[in-house]
């Protein structure tokens, strides 16, 4: 098995890779799940051109950083050069290798996949056995007691909307509760999961949002095996 990467010219990195600050709110959140973690070196198993892992060196962070993609790896060692970040480690390495690809840098404090960068590997084996290789190597390079940050947007909404929603809300598996799920009349394949989100503003006043979600039937039933 094998990830390849669809981000090798640079044509398509400049249109899908564009430069962006990060929100405020992004940050805060970021650091603080890594503060409270004591996490202090960190994998960004999916850098691109290195915007997120800068962020985290100058936070004091020890971080290495990988890609599948050459072309993405190469901007971020040109911003490192240009920076003078004479210890931030760059390697190219393949989520379905990475113990192997990595083996050199030992465990770390944290792992991170984040920028959406799961919906760029489409897994279409049966049973997401690729998928299901990706997170066991993501857990393989973690210490005991380390954590897992990925993210991801639901594209379904964006098609249906134009634009995503929620924009700045980040949640954790702990904050969900009364979870219900139908399914879909006439799709017997689809499910609808309905789920209830404790979200704590800024005004430290917690609020309950309802999130529903559509989702194939046998990602579901792949979940509840795992």
């Amino acid at each position: 098995m094998d990830v390849t990467s669809k981000f090798e010219d640079d044509d398509s990195v400049q249109k899908l890779f564009t430069s962006s600050e990060r929100s405020e709110q992004y940050k805060t959140w970021q650091l603080y799940v890594l503060k409270r973690n004591n996490s202090c070196r960190i994998l960004d198993a999916a850098c691109g051109k290195g915007e997120d892992s800068i962020f985290l060196i100058e936070q004091g962070m020890e971080v290495v950083s990988s890609d599948v993609s050459e072309t993405l790896l190469n901007y971020a060692k040109l911003e490192r050069d240009r920076r003078q970040l004479k210890n931030w480690e760059i390697k190219q390495a393949n989520w379905l290798s990475l113990t192997e690809d990595l083996s050199k840098y030992g465990l770390f404090d944290a792992v991170f996949c984040i920028g959406n960068s799961l919906l760029s590997f489409l897994d279409s084996s049966p049973n997401f056995d690729q998928y299901r290789q990706c997170f066991e190597n993501f857990k393989s390079m973690l210490k005991p007691g380390g954590i897992l940050v990925l993210d991801h947007r639901n594209m379904d909404v964006i098609m249906d909307h134009g634009q995503p929603i929620n924009k700045n809300i980040y949640y954790e598996q702990n904050a969900i509760g009364g979870l219900t799920a139908t399914i879909t009349p006439g799709k017997p394949d689809v499910v609808n999961v309905t789920y209830d989100m404790l979200h704590c503003g800024q005004d430290a006043k917690s609020d309950k949002i309802i999130h529903k979600v559509t989702v194939p039937l046998q990602a579901i039933r792949t979940q509840l095996v795992t």
